[in-house]
């Protein structure tokens, strides 16, 4: 493809994302998918990473949660790449919501960008191209997870897939640098897609090898060996945080994997108009996986058109690529199942990075990655056997059928919080550490620490509030003390964890207990009340009770 069509592509793209990711564009600084624990998260994760990486980079990984703990960007997926395209949107505009909304927007334009040149490369045909474009960058498992901004980074996997096509056409030095490196940005893009995009390396690598004779090729597998290699070069030192977790006691286990598994039900399970008719019929789900009516049909084509005896000349398709892509279907679905359909099983034993996913039912992505391609390389075939004069007709409205396909209507965004007056005088305070209340403890209500955690993208000081998929047990241990402020137990936490700033949330008090809380705090001579603004009130700690030393 040349310059000029990757513009109209990308062009063509972004139009389609602002379609039909619609109301975000409309309200792309003042909301967003903040009304869970996971959205607010992952809007104050992509703004950190921007943040750290246009001031002091050197910080990135001590993220302002969890203080005086260090590395705590680890304690979660660390969102490098959804961080590093905020920059510009944070850079210039230091709104947390229009950066979430931009990346958001990007991950669709990037997802169908990257689809469509994997199989332009394939097929050599722009509307086999559109199609799995469609299939996969707008599809109902990535709207169903636009509050996980990590797994809205579905554009690696295609691009891994391309320079993976591209290697083994033709293997070459170059050629193995850009496997590998697009190998290690699927990790940093997401953990779930780093460990997705390897296997399937590793699969398409041994695949070809047989498909192209080169099995006894040395020069082939040294190259080979070579990428695997650069990939674990470039992602190593941004692992090396996740071992020091790992020796905190972090891990997933076979049990957490069995919760987060799927059944046949998720594989029909989509939010897009035109399919919600199946949901009544299904009963319950665990995960959105519905790789779309279109892409079912045209890789059934692709399949037929790959291995019926007789096919030849234009309407074949290649039998060696369907096999890799139907294979990959099939492994996937089969690792969805999760352990006891024992694939899983046997990954999560034999590699050790298993021990820090969780959830089998995201390799259902690849059924719908896979089926996207086969239905590409499918209506490319059918399209060399049409009539000249009615190609263009055919695609526009297969085109058609697939935009209609890929609507899930208008997106529910909840609107920004207000911005209060205690929040804008912290933020012009000097340095220091600061505590919200009331501090959460229960399982249940844990996530609520991320609407501090979202506010404190106006400040950026370190809290000692945080909330993320690993506790520190020293964090866990204090959290109960700290929930019972300005009890003496509280103080002796907030003295050794070198708190000076305590901000107390008066309306998330039940009303039973908040007139108490208000006359308690009003009255510590230990606090200087700052600021009070709608319930909420900013306090400095002037001094400490005499037994918390």
């Amino acid at each position: 493809m040349k310059p000029r069509e990757y513009a109209l592509i990308t062009l063509a793209a972004a139009a389609l994302a602002v379609l039909l990711t619609w109301p975000i564009a409309a309200q792309f600084g003042d909301a967003g998918r903040v009304d869970s624990g996971d959205g607010r998260f992952s809007v104050w994760n992509v703004a950190w990473v921007a943040h750290a990486l246009t001031t002091n980079p050197w910080q990135l990984w001590d993220a302002n949660i969890f203080y005086p703990h260090q590395n705590a960007l680890a304690f979660s997926e660390a969102n490098l790449v959804a961080g590093a395209l905020a920059v510009p949107v944070w850079s210039a505009t230091g709104n947390p919501y229009a950066t979430m909304n931009f990346v958001i927007l990007c991950s669709f334009v990037l997802s169908a960008v990257a689809t469509f040149a994997l199989v332009r490369h394939l097929t050599s045909s722009n509307a086999g191209a559109a199609l799995a474009a469609f299939a996969l960058a707008f599809c109902p498992y990535v709207f169903s997870h636009i509050p996980h901004v990590q797994l809205l980074m579905t554009f690696v996997l295609p691009l891994t897939l391309l320079q993976m096509h591209r290697f083994v056409e033709a293997p070459s030095g170059p050629r193995a640098a850009w496997l590998g490196a697009s190998v290690a940005l699927a990790g940093l893009a997401c953990g779930y897609y780093g460990i997705f995009a390897g296997l399937m390396v590793a699969l398409g690598i041994v695949w070809f090898a047989g498909a192209s004779g080169r099995a006894r090729d040395w020069k082939y597998w040294a190259l080979a060996a070579a990428a695997g290699l650069l990939a674990l070069a470039l992602i190593g030192p941004f692992f090396a945080p996740y071992t020091h977790v790992q020796a905190d006691g972090f891990a997933r286990t076979l049990d957490d994997a069995r919760l987060h598994s799927v059944r046949w039900r998720s594989y029909l399970a989509s939010p897009i108009l035109l399919d919600r008719w199946m949901l009544p019929l299904i009963g319950t789900w665990r995960e959105v996986l519905f790789p779309g009516f279109l892409s079912i049909a045209f890789a059934t084509v692709a399949t037929v058109r790959a291995f019926r005896p007789g096919t030849s000349g234009v309407a074949a398709v290649s039998r060696p690529i369907a096999g890799f892509y139907l294979a990959v279907a099939v492994l996937a679905l089969w690792a969805s199942l999760g352990p006891d359909a024992g694939l899983y099983y046997l990954l999560h034993e034999t590699l050790p990075v298993f021990s820090l996913i969780r959830a089998p039912a995201r390799f259902g992505l690849l059924v719908t990655l896979a089926l996207a391609v086969l239905s590409g390389l499918g209506f490319a075939s059918v399209q060399r056997v049409v009539a000249i004069n009615k190609r263009r007709l055919s695609a526009l409205a297969v085109l058609a059928i697939a935009l209609a396909s890929s609507s899930v209507g208008p997106l529910p965004l909840a609107p920004a919080p207000p911005v209060t007056e205690a929040h804008r005088r912290l933020a012009a305070l000097p340095w220091g550490p600061v505590v919200e209340f009331p501090f959460f403890v229960a399982s249940a209500d844990r996530h609520r620490h991320t609407e501090y955690m979202l506010l404190s993208t106006l400040h950026w000081k370190p809290l000692l509030n945080g909330y993320s998929d690993h506790f520190p047990p020293e964090a866990v241990a204090d959290m109960f003390r700290l929930a019972s402020f300005p009890d003496p137990e509280s103080w002796r936490v907030l003295r050794a964890r070198q708190a000076r700033y305590v901000m107390v949330h008066y309306p998330f008090y039940d009303d039973d207990v908040r007139e108490e809380m208000e006359l308690r705090t009003k009255q510590l001579p230990y606090l200087r009340q700052i600021v009070e603004e709608r319930g909420i009130a900013l306090f400095e700690i002037v001094r400490w009770p005499r037994d918390t030393n």
